[in-house]
């Protein structure tokens, strides 16, 4: 099993090129899962010449990006710079694009919104076949298309799994209620990268509605059971990434913004390193038991 654990780098858009590749070594990734975004040293107004160079310089760090994550809000194919991740990705070598999220808002219907989505899915699909960049898709709990893997396959069943893969994150998936294996079970013909969150509900404040609201953690400190979900993807013969969020005591409000400001969460490289230290402990018991 060759799963690569890799940075997500939303947290550390202040680090250089350089920099970021030398901090996901000292904290122990594999590899970097680049966020293209305003702020950040990758943007979509230079990424056709800025992330060939950090792929090089990464590979020559010793390390991997198999995956570039655009703009949450990156939800248009006919927008200016959309073609252009594309045509990057495919340039660095990078072979997978996370795109942004489509919403579902209270009083919509549901099923006019999802064809609208397909649709519009159908875009990115032909910047996929033609530079041959996956697109991928995120799970995100709360009031997004896709906000398990049954609303997932809504939106990608039919498609060519080698032009979209399925992005799975235990974390959203525990917070909307959905059964990990089953879950997997559904989507593995398109599954190719999974994200790593843990989360569980805090009480709130005496008095406040409802009493218990969703709360990101420490991987280990939740409620995803770390040994089912890992194990899991090793009885489908999983070999992706695995890209790390690093999102820690995050509360409901910030949860369901979907693309909150990047403020840092407390503890952020302290924490980093302890999570991939303990899905390696993790990966290596399921290896040897």
């Amino acid at each position: 099993m060759a799963m690569k654990i890799v940075l997500n780098s939303k947290f550390f858009a202040d680090d250089s090129v350089e920099q970021l590749g030398e901090k996901s070594i000292e904290l122990g990734y594999d590899g970097i899962d680049i966020c293209v975004r305003p702020g950040h040293p990758i943007r979509a107004d230079n990424v056709m010449e800025a992330l060939p160079k950090a792929v090089k310089v990464w590979e020559g760090q010793g390390l991997v990006c198999p995956l570039a994550t655009a703009a949450v809000d990156m939800i248009n194919p006919k927008a200016p710079d959309a073609e252009k991740l594309y045509i990057a990705c495919a340039e660095a070598g990078v072979p997978r694009l996370k795109i942004g999220f489509w919403k579902f808002n209270e009083g919509d219907d549901y099923w006019q919104v999802l064809d609208a989505a397909r649709t519009a899915l159908e875009g990115f699909v032909g910047f996929s076949e033609k530079h041959g960049v996956q697109t991928c898709y995120q799970i995100h709990s709360g009031s997004c298309v896709g906000s398990n893997c049954a609303g997932l396959m809504h939106l990608i069943k039919g498609f060519e799994p080698r032009h979209v893969g399925a992005y799975p994150d235990f974390g959203h998936m525990a917070l909307d209620g959905e059964d990990w294996a089953m879950g997997l079970s559904m989507i593995q013909e398109y599954l190719s990268v999974v994200g790593i969150k843990d989360a569980l509900y805090i009480p709130q404040t005496a008095g406040r509605t409802p009493p218990y609201i969703p709360c990101f953690v420490k991987v280990g400190e939740g409620c995803v059971n770390w040994h089912r979900c890992l194990g899991a993807l090793r009885h489908l013969d999983f070999d992706g990434p695995l890209t790390v969020h690093t999102e820690y005591r995050f509360d409901e409000s910030i949860i369901c913004q979907v693309g909150y400001a990047d403020a840092s969460p407390p503890n952020l490289e302290q924490w980093a390193k302890e999570d991939v230290a303990y899905l390696r402990r993790m990966l290596s018991e399921l290896e040897n038991g």
